[in-house]
């Protein structure tokens, strides 16, 4: 899954932490001089539904991994890609 551009919105609302875009969007808020922002409409929160799956699913992803050598090539760029 690829990153879409940092797209916070000038208004309260949650944030996302675990973004890996959290740091640009806050620093976009912060030179914009809003007072507070929100994560509400951007399409990266997506990516935490699919970080929390690969975070349940790593230890098997390991354990293939070691019983098959190939299968490492395969699942390493998507675990790196989600900080897993």
């Amino acid at each position: 899954m690829q990153l879409h551009f940092p797209q916070p919105v000038d208004r309260k609302g949650m944030k996302y932490l675990d973004c890996p875009l959290y740091g640009d969007c806050l620093m976009m808020a912060a030179k914009s001089s809003w007072e507070t922002w929100s994560c509400g409409h951007c399409k990266n929160l997506r990516l935490k539904v699919i970080r929390q799956k690969m975070r349940y699913i790593a230890p098997y992803y390991q354990l293939m991994a070691e019983i098959y050598p190939e299968f490492k090539k395969k699942y390493e760029p998507a675990m790196t890609m989600f900080n897993v």
